[in-house]
């Protein structure tokens, strides 16, 4: 008895939290009504009282005859009260399930409308047509390969892998990582849970989101009490502060009408709602060089949106968010920005294909081709190929000279199709130029990734060529290769591919250190990729560059009388690219002569492969620090913001002598460097497996030659392991050797992830041979 009056005050509650949402009250406005003096009456289960009607409302989970005349009764005893106050009634019977005929009847002859709470939602909200509107717009980026038109196939969708990375219900210590299928991500949102997807750029968040919306808008139709997806590019609504000013531009967008039915729907918890693109949203920020905390004060004001939503989201809904993986600092950052801190929610990591996904993604589109190791495996680039119709080009090109080679002839290649198209009057050289200065442009942008607009293609024209962009040209500029179009903002473009954009951005640094790249550049954001300083790495290095010449040129930036916040950062990627070709030639140290670096983006020092002396770092942002053998004290980081400290389990961990105490620093792991590793209890085979998969597959874009994959390796019953299991990686096609390098073998990315796992347990053949040695 107890549970089933629970159960009747539940549906009342949200009877009348549908009421409040249907009439426009503020929450809480409709209330049950007591009527003390009155026997027939004594409570009314809610009242909604309008400046021209008032409401009066019974809810009943009751089928019997008896208890809907009962409730009739209660009405018109109400009525007969009221209407000396108001100067129109309106009487209302919800009920949890239909009634018959005959309840009906009875309450047509007191003029009660009757109606479950299903219906009492419905009608004031069309979601068929809603679905049917929202189906035929366009869900972010995703687009059909062949045509670029947002109409995209039914059985487009190719499932790519996704994990649980963190659930706010776990309880402490329990393991969240664990793979997850996409009809469990709508399960979540039916059951009222809140979705954060993670994924990189390009990977297919947009098809994911709308796959969810398909899976959802079927359930829907199959029981109409459950919610309606509503789908939102969040790249349509720039600046738009408020939930409801949100949906209001939403409908107005997709064709709904009346537009303010999608609010009362949303009100009345009949929605769970998709946010699509997170990361595509940005506010007015002016650069502060004195604030190393500024990007994040930005990405929180840009999201006020967002967590306008995930404030006043009703109760038992649910909600699916998306955006890039990168694009917060940490998962506390997340939390914070997006609003669901003390919620029900789930993170949820999207990675690109897997080789049979990818396989299958080209099997629908006609291409029966295997794939090279080094082309990403995400929906977008490959999409992007398809429509170039490139796939026999790039099969020629040697992905076992690593990445930066890979890349550097892939831009060839599309540069020279591109300039060979009817029509194209820019040479290949001058497309590539183009092309790697605008990559270099959107470091000033928030997102990193665009947007590019016309102006800013004329004027990366102009300054590559000395020429204004003519007519001819502006066609051939806006269908630049590697860009995609943004719907929000005709004219406007975004690069298609982070891989891409990377190798565009390090090819730009590399010609400037070489001093081709001529003109002013924009103020940087963030720090170079990884990637980005892989490509830059291997450019420099074809040129016989070595990092005593960026050591030179981050001291020529300081003594120039022009020195600025470009500056800054233009020093922070030298230093980031010298210390990168200087681990690749294999060299124990670097110095820095003393140079002082201020209010700039760092990304990852790896202080555990190579000692570094005489340098300073002050009012910056590091993204990572890895600590080993080789810091010795000779770098100094002084009031910085530290993503992650690798080789410290906490606090305590924290060497003094490199930081600061006014150092802020974020993340701690202590089994991210080789010290770690030698200190784990598994077999010296396993060791030395383990430090070379995490040296090739956990710093991104990273071959390796054989010989530095022994450095900081301080036990020698490990040492004599590694060229065995290196022989043993190649055997097994984990890795691919060229002129004594190593590279890791993009497809067994899994693979690599499930072994550093569990090492000792795992039953992979690659780590049943290394046992064997």
């Amino acid at each position: 008895m107890a549970s089933q009056y629970k159960q009747n005050m539940s549906f009342e509650a949200d009877v009348r939290r549908v009421a409040e949402a249907v009439w426009s009250l503020e929450p809480g406005a409709c209330q049950p009504a007591h009527y003390e003096n009155d026997s027939i009456i004594r409570e009314l289960d809610g009242i909604a009282r309008l400046r021209d009607v008032t409401h009066l409302l019974m809810v009943t989970t009751s089928t019997k005859l008896e208890k809907a005349k009962s409730d009739i009764k209660k009405l018109n005893a109400a009525e007969a009260i009221e209407r000396s106050k108001a100067p129109a009634v309106s009487k209302w019977l919800i009920t949890q399930v239909q009634l018959d005929a005959q309840h009906i009847e009875h309450a047509k002859k007191s003029n009660v409308t009757v109606l479950t709470l299903e219906q009492f939602q419905r009608r004031f909200f069309d979601s068929y047509r809603y679905l049917s509107l929202r189906a035929r717009a366009a869900f972010g980026s995703a687009r059909d390969p062949h045509t670029d038109s947002i109409n995209i196939a039914e059985d487009a969708y190719v499932p790519l892998p996704m994990a649980v990375a963190f659930d706010s219900a776990a309880r402490a210590g329990e393991r969240h990582i664990r793979p997850v299928e996409l009809h469990e991500l709508c399960e979540w949102v039916i059951n009222g849970r809140l979705v954060v997807l993670l994924a990189p750029f390009g990977a297919g968040k947009s098809l994911t989101t709308r796959e969810v919306f398909r899976e959802l808008a079927k359930n829907h139709k199959k029981n109409s009490s459950g919610p309606t997806p509503f789908v939102l590019n969040l790249r349509e609504h720039w600046g738009e502060d408020y939930s409801d000013e949100i949906l209001d531009r939403h409908a107005r967008t997709i064709g709904y009408t009346p537009r303010e039915d999608v609010v009362i729907a949303w009100r009345a918890g009949m929605a769970s709602l998709l946010l699509d693109g997170f990361d595509e949203v940005a506010s007015q920020s002016i650069v502060r060089t004195d604030d190393k905390n500024f990007m994040r004060d930005a990405r929180r004001r840009a999201l006020q949106g967002v967590r306008d939503f995930t404030n006043k989201i009703p109760a038992r809904t649910g909600a699916f968010i998306c955006g890039r993986d990168h694009y917060f600092d940490s998962y506390q950052e997340l939390v914070t920005a997006l609003g669901i801190a003390g919620k029900d929610y789930i993170i949820v990591t999207l990675d690109e294909f897997t080789e049979d996904g990818a396989q299958e993604f080209l099997r629908r589109n006609g291409i029966g081709t295997l794939l090279p190791d080094w082309l990403p495996r995400k929906p977008l680039i490959l999409a992007y190929l398809l429509k170039r119709q490139l796939f026999d080009e790039i099969l020629a090109i040697d992905s076992s000279k690593g990445f930066g080679f890979a890349w550097n002839s892939f831009l060839d290649l599309i540069c020279e199709r591109e300039a060979g198209l009817e029509g194209a009057v820019m040479d290949p050289l001058t497309l590539r130029s183009v092309m790697e200065r605008l990559a270099d442009s959107v470091r000033s942008k928030p997102s990193g990734l665009g947007p590019i607009t016309g102006t800013d293609l004329s004027e990366a024209y102009n300054i590559e060529t000395g020429q204004g962009a003519g007519e001819g040209v502006l066609a051939q500029l806006q269908r630049l290769p590697g860009l995609t179009q943004r719907d929000s903002d005709p004219g406007s473009r975004s690069f298609v591919d982070e891989d891409m954009l990377a190798a565009l951005q390090g090819s730009a640094f590399a010609k400037q250190v070489l001093g081709s790249f001529s003109g002013a550049t924009k103020v940087p954001l963030t720090e170079m990729s990884d990637k980005a300083i892989a490509m830059a790495s291997y450019l420099l290095l074809d040129s016989q560059t070595r990092p005593e010449t960026l050591v030179s040129i981050v001291e020529r930036i300081f003594r120039s009388p022009k020195h600025d916040r470009i500056s800054d950062q233009l020093a922070a990627d030298c230093i980031m690219v010298a210390i990168n070709i200087a681990i690749d030639l294999e060299m124990l140290s670097l110095d820095f002569r003393g140079v002082v670096v201020d209010s700039a983006s760092f990304g990852r020092f790896s202080l555990d492969d190579i000692a570094i002396t005489g340098l300073e770092v002050r009012n910056s942002t590091v993204r990572e620090v890895a600590i080993g053998s080789a810091v010795k004290g000779g770098v100094r980081f002084n009031n910085c913001m530290v993503l992650k400290l690798s080789g410290a389990a906490d606090e305590t961990g924290i060497p003094v002598d490199t930081f600061g105490g006014d150092c802020e620093i974020l993340e701690y792991d202590n089994m991210a460097t080789n010290n770690a590793v030698l200190q784990l209890d598994i077999s010296p085979q396993l060791k030395a497996l383990v430090t070379i998969l995490r040296k090739l597959y956990k710093q991104s874009g990273a071959g390796r030659k054989i010989t530095a994959l022994m450095r900081g390796i301080t036990q020698p019953e490990v040492q004599r392991y590694i060229d065995p299991v290196v022989h043993i990686l190649e055997r097994h096609r984990f890795v691919t050797i060229f002129s004594k390098v190593v590279h890791p073998v993009r497809k067994q990315s899994c693979r690599v992830n499930k072994i550093l796992s569990s090492p000792t347990f795992s039953n992979d053949e690659l780590v049943l041979d290394v046992k064997m040695l």
